[in-house]
């Protein structure tokens, strides 16, 4: 086939065999904006050029005028002769620690004082309940530390269960590892996942000391948290946890919350009652399908969660998310204009909103694969806490495990995936949680249909979105979403 050419005819130039680089054409509100897959770009186009844009093929053309051509040319459009079409088989993404983790996940506790409704691992005990112990947790450590060995920064995370109910062991962990990641050169950082009814006086004073921020799990309004996050015996959970927050308060302001929105549950009403419990930041989220844990096939995770809600039910709660989300979208970009981005949220569409202003692919937004690993009460290892108890997703024990076995950039990466790699939003969303696309549809590689469908139309809000802001506040947003190196964000 002909390359592309020119010619020129009573005396102007057309083009033919014009190819178009890999992008996504974006209309809100009878405004247009042009987005490019690879770069990870975006800049509003008059209406005219949206129709010559509309009206081809992203591969090869009719012939052009060369007005239209010039006009397409300046807009970055026009894919270099050269040029391959479409996402190759990704590479390890060049990294000067590519087989090191960065962050570990410890579970201290598979055990939980609370029942969540909706919790993916039955009370928190994910098939194998217990707790760690004081052995099991420094020897995890020393790993840990010794599979980042290179990296100056790495954090751990304390999960469960809940966490607090081995507050000693976390105190003992902590000072441990600040004494074994200084012998090694390197700092360590803590974070913690807690449901926020075990944040009594020496703890909350602990965690101030240590700089232990917690995000706390916390459904909003009294009538959704007591439905839905009941202590063991039955009763309701509201008014302790409210209480503690506002004792965490005190010596830590900035606080984020962790809310999930199931059943009939309005995320706006949920949203409400966090701001009116005292988060700042908040972020929610669908609850993820529970799998069978321990079996031996970790293959039909659709079938379980096609049993736990039916496809009506997950559609309009799709459907709820969705105007939540894009109403996020609105804020941010509000808080853009007010000049108060740094009071947001550490949303998905906070980051989406930073890849754009940054023009930085996202090539996975799970953690799997990319320098994390969890290990549960017993020293087992899995690829991320929500595979606990499941047996194909063990990687083995903090004895005989080695990093190289959980590290696998390329595996993970959304070139890879196949629904993912030719889709043109991939690069903002990153493929999805890989335990949710293995719960939702049985495939870890597959993500749930819902799911793409709602965050592609976030993703154009925020195209869109980008594309009103002034060169100024395009800087703005910029500063503000710049991240230090990749070793500081674990």
């Amino acid at each position: 086939m002909f390359g592309a050419y020119e010619v020129i005819r009573d005396g102007r130039a057309w083009h033919g065999n014009v190819r178009l680089v890999e992008h996504h054409l974006v209309e809100r509100q009878g405004a247009y904006s042009l987005f490019r897959v690879d770069e990870v770009a975006a800049q509003p186009v008059s209406a005219p050029v949206a129709r010559i844009l509309a009206g081809l093929a992203p591969g090869f053309s009719a012939l052009l005028p060369d007005a239209q051509m010039q006009a397409l040319r300046a807009l970055g459009a026009v894919a270099d002769p050269g040029a391959t079409q479409g996402p190759a088989t990704a590479e390890a993404p060049s990294s000067p620690h590519p087989s090191h983790l960065v962050n570990m996940v410890l579970v201290l506790a598979q055990t939980c004082n609370m029942r969540c409704t909706y919790c993916l691992g039955g009370g928190g005990e994910y098939g194998r309940p217990g707790m760690m112990s004081e052995e099991t947790a420094l020897a995890a450590v020393d790993w840990f530390l010794e599979s980042s060995r290179g990296a100056s920064r790495v954090q751990i995370s304390f999960a469960g269960g809940e966490p607090l109910l081995a507050f000693p062991l976390l105190q003992r962990v902590v000072t441990h590892a600040r004494e074994q990641a200084a012998a090694r050169g390197q700092v360590v950082s803590f974070g913690m996942n807690t449901n926020g009814s075990l944040l009594t006086e020496p703890v909350v004073a602990f965690l101030a000391k240590e700089g232990i921020v917690p995000t706390i799990s916390f459904d909003g309004p009294a009538a959704v948290q007591d439905r839905q996050r009941p202590f063991r015996n039955g009763r309701g959970s509201f008014d302790r946890v409210r209480r503690n927050v506002r004792r965490l308060r005190a010596v830590m302001p900035d606080l984020t919350a962790q809310a999930t929105v199931c059943d009939g549950s309005d995320p706006f009403a949920i949203r409400r009652g966090l701001e009116e419990a005292g988060f700042r930041k908040c972020v929610l989220n669908r609850p993820s399908p529970a799998l069978p844990r321990g079996r031996g096939d970790a293959g039909t995770g659709a079938d379980a969660a096609a049993d736990a809600q039916p496809a009506e039910a997950r559609r309009k709660a799709a459907e709820r998310m969705t105007e939540y989300r894009r109403a996020e979208v609105d804020g941010h970009f509000a808080a853009v204009r007010d000049r108060d981005l740094a009071a947001a949220a550490p949303t998905r569409e906070m980051k989406m909103l930073a890849q754009l202003a940054a023009g930085r692919r996202n090539p996975a937004s799970c953690a799997v694969g990319r320098g994390v690993a969890a290990v549960a009460a017993d020293g087992d290892v899995y690829p991320c806490p929500s595979f606990l108890g499941l047996e194909p997703m063990r990687l083995g024990h903090i004895g005989d495990c080695a990093a190289e076995d959980m590290v696998d950039r390329r595996r993970t990466a959304v070139e890879n995936l196949p629904l993912c790699r030719s889709c043109w939003a991939r690069y903002l969303c990153g493929g999805g949680c890989f335990y949710d696309n293995l719960a939702c549809t049985g495939d870890l590689r597959r993500p749930d249909p819902l799911f793409c469908q709602e965050t592609k139309v976030v993703c154009e809000d925020l195209i869109a979105g980008w594309c009103r802001l002034s060169d100024d506040e395009q800087a703005y947003v910029r500063a503000q979403t710049a991240r230090p190196g990749p070793e500081a964000r674990p």
